[in-house]
């Protein structure tokens, strides 16, 4: 049976105790946010370029909005439901 170095079970069993320094879960955990973070501003923000860029209204920046606030909530719900 193949062991995970980051956990004293084997990879089948059903258990699902994290063994890393809190600081490592910790690290792990801001990075993900963050980047749920990331995919909801970058859309945004590139709608805003474009938006500068082609002389548009707020066209571009509310399909980046939807877009990225769409994508970032979907990330968070299967966070969540992990």
């Amino acid at each position: 049976m193949k062991k995970n170095p980051y956990h004293d079970f084997p990879e089948d069993s059903d258990a699902h105790e994290d063994l890393r320094a809190g600081w490592a879960i910790g690290f792990a955990k801001a990075a993900e946010i963050s980047g749920i973070a990331m995919e909801a501003i970058l859309p945004s923000l590139l709608g805003v370029w474009l938006d500068m860029r082609l002389g548009t209204v707020l066209l571009f920046f509310a399909i980046g909005l939807i877009f990225g606030l769409t994508a970032a909530t979907i990330h968070l719900l299967r966070l969540v439901a992990h």
